[in-house]
């Protein structure tokens, strides 16, 4: 085979390398809820390297003044409401739905490997019920949560 030719074939090759690749990124979330009540999902996919202990978000606490408050000390401090992660964070918004009794699945698109994701859930009040972060510097990222007052209540995550 001619020099030429070859060289044609090594770029080719390279240019169209991530194009026939199988799969990609992605990052999945499904969410069960067997309880009585809807819950509303906010995911942040936030943009750059941050761990859960770096970020700091607002709410509104019970006395109904919204205030800055790390996210590690979120569930001791609380009950807090209408949670959101501030600008600076540059962050992606998902919301997701989740009527009582019903099963939802959301894929995000604008997820990359190494993205963190804040999961935000609330009841239909605001009030934040569970907050779970979380990052895969892989190329698939899944969570799924159960709502339930069964042994399957709970949270997981696949990296891979």
């Amino acid at each position: 085979m001619p020099r030429r030719t070859l060289a044609l074939c090594c770029v080719l090759l390279i240019a169209t390398a991530g194009c026939t690749a199988p799969g990609g990124s992605s990052a999945d979330v499904t969410v069960e809820n067997a309880e009585s009540t809807s819950y509303r999902m906010t995911a942040y996919l936030i943009d750059g390297p941050v761990a859960a202990g770096e970020l700091t978000v607002r709410a509104t606490n019970d006395a109904g003044t919204r205030e800055k408050i790390e996210l590690v000390r979120l569930d001791a401090a609380g009950p807090y409401y209408n949670l959101s992660l501030g600008a600076a964070r540059n962050a992606t918004v998902r919301r997701l739905s989740v009527p009582a009794g019903e099963t939802a699945t959301a894929s995000f698109g604008a997820w990359e490997p190494g993205t963190a994701v804040l999961y935000v859930f609330e009841a239909p009040d605001g009030r934040v019920v569970r907050t779970e972060f979380a990052d895969c510097p892989r190329n698939s990222l899944s969570h799924s949560f159960v709502f339930s007052d069964g042994p399957e209540n709970g949270y997981r995550s696949t990296c891979s």
